[in-house]
């Protein structure tokens, strides 16, 4: 694939670990965070090719906040924000545009779908 890592933003550890394992096991670098600041900090030291991020992150900026600020610097940078809350995320037209909405609990290959997904929208 790419040697540019997928920044994985979420503080659910058991999400998390799924979502590494998954990505891991398809040849994907990935570098975690647990909050928007620490993404932003592991995103000006690495460039990513592509964040999945929950929606609803602890501190000041939420997943989409972050996709977007991370959009100052990667324009086509491709998302997929991540909750728990489909219903609320699903229907939000105000979500960075191109990002691709994954529902909390997801199987492998919908996170694949979503990843594959993500990347041809982004080009």
């Amino acid at each position: 694939m790419t040697d540019s890592p997928v920044l994985l933003v979420e503080d659910d550890d058991s999400i998390a670990l799924i979502v590494e394992a998954i990505l891991s096991s398809a040849g994907q670098t990935i570098d975690r965070a647990i909050s928007a600041d620490e993404a932003l900090s592991l995103a000006a030291a690495r460039a990513p090719s592509l964040i999945i991020s929950d929606l609803n992150l602890p501190g000041a900026l939420n997943g989409d906040a972050l996709a977007r600020k991370l959009r100052e610097t990667q324009p086509g940078l491709p998302v997929i924000l991540i909750s728990g809350d489909f219903e609320d995320a699903s229907s939000r037209d105000d979500l960075v545009p191109g990002a691709v909405i994954l529902p909390k609990p997801f199987r492998r290959a919908a996170l694949i779908e979503a990843v594959e997904k993500a990347r041809e929208s982004a080009r």
